[in-house]
């Protein structure tokens, strides 16, 4: 169970952790990274299924285009000073697993748990479950990790767990997405159509 604060939730939680706000990325490129170095990627799976890409930087986030972190984003596709779009926010290019595996350590695993404020040992014991082949791995989130403001790249990240290791589109494992608007997500979530009045889930 990861966090930004406790709640009723870790009373169930084998592993609770409270991370900083927006430190998620930290944590997940630290999976990532754990399963690389430690040979636990399905390479098989990875090899038969997975095709690398690599997506742009400095994106802005998603604010009116005279904001002044949107002035400053050079790729976020808003009108330049010249009028012209300023980048391709969906911009993505092919890159191999080396170059994946490499930018996994751009950022170095040691500053995760002074980032993220969790401890080393709970790192690890978090990664270990997924570098594991015989656990299994579901990961169920909520509108929160859906609507960071880098909602598209922690989306990737947790995917990207999922898919070196190969857990996805199976029982059991794979990440699920639960959010909490009744006359729409809520009732994806419970497998009802959207037309069909549905109580607030929770």
């Amino acid at each position: 169970m990861l966090s930004t604060f406790e709640h009723r939730s870790f009373e169930l939680a084998d592993v609770p952790i409270v991370f900083k706000p927006q430190t998620d990325l930290a944590i997940l490129n630290y999976i990532c990274n754990y399963i690389i170095q430690n040979n636990a990627v399905n390479a098989e799976w990875v090899e038969k299924h997975v095709a690398f890409k690599k997506g742009v930087t400095n994106i802005g986030y998603g604010l009116r285009p005279n904001h002044p972190l949107e002035k400053v984003a050079t790729n976020n596709g808003y009108p330049g000073e010249d009028g012209k779009p300023k980048g391709d926010p969906n911009k993505m290019e092919d890159i191999s697993f080396d170059d994946f595996k490499a930018s996994s350590r751009s950022t170095p695993p040691r500053r995760s748990p002074g980032w993220s404020g969790v401890p080393k040992e709970q790192l690890e014991e978090l990664a270990q479950m997924y570098a594991d082949p015989e656990a299994q791995g579901r990961v169920v989130l909520d509108h929160g990790f859906n609507q960071h403001t880098r909602g598209t790249w922690v989306n990737n990240m947790i995917y990207n767990v999922h898919l070196l290791v190969g857990k996805i589109s199976e029982p059991g494992n794979g990440p699920f997405s639960l959010t909490g608007q009744p006359s729409a997500c809520g009732t994806r979530a419970r497998s009802a159509p959207s037309r069909t009045a549905c109580p607030p889930t929770w």
